[in-house]
């Protein structure tokens, strides 16, 4: 027992530093880059930029020689953020970090400093390492979140979650002067509504089918004169209908139907009037058309 517990101690010293590592150990962390700072890294590092409101706008990128490709920001509330790789030959020194809007066309069009990176010297080992690191990258995820209360859609990504079978208020701030012009269709949309609106911004009412599936489901536009493929406007992710309540979409297209067909009959009725009372109108002048003839022979007899 003593003999044990000798060598238990004697391995404490080297269990220590392990045991202070955690499980952080095993997994790299993805460090954080904000505005004006400074962060060190190593080839293959991940960086997660974050920008609050005012020191950034959606869409703007993030370019740097020390990265494998453009970082460009995107809405996850209440940050804008960009996932940019540190590249696997750059070589050790301190590197600027430029922010250029969403709209600049040249590569020196506006930019602005918006932070740095010092990259630490590796080995030829670690490099080859990060190179097989960079190709098994999972692919962006391209999902954002905007706030809950702002009108929906606000990007081509902005993801909101609505029920099976409800009926969901679709928003256009882009297509001033579109009134009417622009129809949305989905697997998850139960009808094809069109964006209608006399000023800068067009609305819609959707109605979910009770029957999707749930999951993330896309939702495209058709502009009038179009003639190529319908593009992607808009995605939206549907969960199940609430338990317990029945589901309106049924209901609302019988509703439909019923109007059309009480339409079909109120323009049969009425055209039926209209040709009934044509035919009177027809068989009155002709008669009075043979009287005044025979009238007009009574005095030459």
């Amino acid at each position: 027992m003593d003999r044990l517990r000798g060598a238990a101690w004697a391995a404490l010293p080297l269990l220590l530093p392990l045991l202070a590592a955690g499980p952080a150990s095993a997994s790299p962390s993805t460090s954080s880059l904000t505005y004006g700072g400074v962060v060190s890294v190593r080839p293959g590092d991940t960086l997660t930029v974050d920008a609050r409101s005012g020191e950034a706008a959606y869409g703007d990128t993030l370019h740097s020689s020390a990265f494998l490709a453009t970082g460009r920001l995107r809405m996850m509330d209440p940050l804008l953020t960009a996932t940019v790789t540190v590249a696997c030959d750059v070589r050790p020194g301190t590197f600027p970090v430029v922010r250029r809007g969403a709209g600049d066309v040249g590569p020196d069009e506006h930019p602005f400093r918006w932070a740095r990176v010092r990259v630490r010297p590796v080995g030829e080992d670690a490099r080859r390492a990060c190179r097989d690191k960079v190709k098994q990258l999972p692919a962006p995820k391209m999902e954002e979140r905007w706030a809950p209360d702002s009108t929906w859609p606000q990007s081509e990504w902005d993801v909101r979650t609505f029920r099976a079978g409800s009926r969901v208020t679709v928003t256009d701030n882009d297509d001033e002067g579109a009134d009417g012009d622009i129809r949305l269709t989905s697997r998850a949309f139960a009808d094809r509504p069109v964006l209608r609106g006399a000023r800068a911004v067009l609305t819609a009412t959707a109605t979910l089918k009770c029957a999707a599936a749930p999951g993330l489901y896309v939702v495209y536009r058709h502009d009038a004169g179009q003639s190529g493929p319908d593009r992607p406007w808009a995605r939206l992710r549907v969960t199940p209908a609430s338990s317990g309540k029945s589901c309106s979409t049924g209901q609302a297209a019988a509703g439909s139907t019923r109007t059309s067909r009480t339409a079909v009959v109120a323009w049969t009725a009425g055209g039926a009037f209209l040709a009934a009372a044509a035919g009177t109108a027809l068989f009155r002048r002709a008669r009075l058309r043979r009287l005044r003839q025979a009238e007009a022979k009574v005095p030459g007899e």
